[in-house]
């Protein structure tokens, strides 16, 4: 498995450790600002030209980090969310970039995914940074530091980062299906776990159907935690046997679990 992927997870589990109080609307000078800066800071990596002109874009305490770490390749990208904090001297972006994944089959066609970034300013402009201190105990357990690095600072090891089947076999449905009555009353669940040594976010996506209702008691999970989903079924009028598909995400590694409902 390519290490740019470890990558990815790493500056993701960044991300989800440092979230806060956010305010979303900012001065339209200031929101302008920051997208220029993440503009140029992604064209760098589409242009290949990370270290002549990424490194203007990244904050002195993260210039290590990002010399040190392996880059993803990005073919395109674009600006999904930004939200504010510390009265609109930080922020946090979602970026979509189309990138190749090289594991599990992606290798041959490029896919989209959401990459979470973090950005401050420093001496009056927007730069992207990581929070280190924060960033050695992520999602995936306690990273490790690049082997001859100094004690309490540099890049933690992507060597040391869990392949990503094993990653996914960590968090996991008691069943991939749930039988619902099309004629009566019914109900069913099925309860995922977090075996993984950190926090996971989960998300129900689902095509809505009538008489179908589908909720999640728990959306963010610690390590050793269990989330239930329940899923309950009223007769409708037309009662045409179907099969709706349940798919769980998870964040940060990506993963979808789908569960399917046959109600008959």
């Amino acid at each position: 498995m390519s290490r740019v992927f470890p990558f990815l997870l790493l500056v993701s589990g960044l991300w989800a450790q440092t979230q806060g109080s956010l305010t979303e609307t900012a001065p339209p000078d200031v929101d302008e600002a920051l997208r220029d800066r993440i503009t140029r800071f992604y064209q760098a990596h589409v242009d290949r030209k990370l270290i002549r002109q990424a490194d203007q874009y990244v904050a002195e305490d993260t210039k290590d980090f990002f010399f040190e770490s392996n880059k993803p390749t990005y073919l395109e990208f674009q600006i999904n969310k930004i939200t504010y904090s510390d009265n609109f001297t930080k922020a946090k972006a979602i970026v979509n970039c189309k990138t190749y994944l090289r594991f599990l089959g992606f290798s041959d066609k490029p896919v989209t995914v959401p990459i979470p970034s973090t950005w401050k300013i420093e001496n009056g402009q927007w730069v992207w940074y990581v929070d280190q201190s924060v960033g050695r105990n992520t999602p995936f357990g306690r990273m490790k530091p690049a082997e001859g690095a100094p004690s309490g600072g540099g890049l933690p090891s992507l060597a040391s980062s869990p392949d990503i089947q094993a990653l996914w076999k960590s968090v996991q449905a008691d069943k991939s299906s749930v039988q619902l009555s099309a004629k009566q009353d019914s109900s069913g669940e099925v309860t995922i776990s977090n075996q993984m040594p950190g926090n996971i976010s989960l998300r129900l996506d689902y095509a809505k159907t009538p008489g179908l209702e589908v909720a999640l008691d728990h959306t963010e999970l610690k390590a050793g935690e269990k989330a239930r989903i329940s899923l309950r079924y009223q007769p409708q009028k037309t009662n045409a046997a179907k099969a709706v598909e349940v798919r769980v995400m998870v964040e940060p590694t990506n993963q979808l679990i789908p569960i399917t409902v046959s109600i008959q």
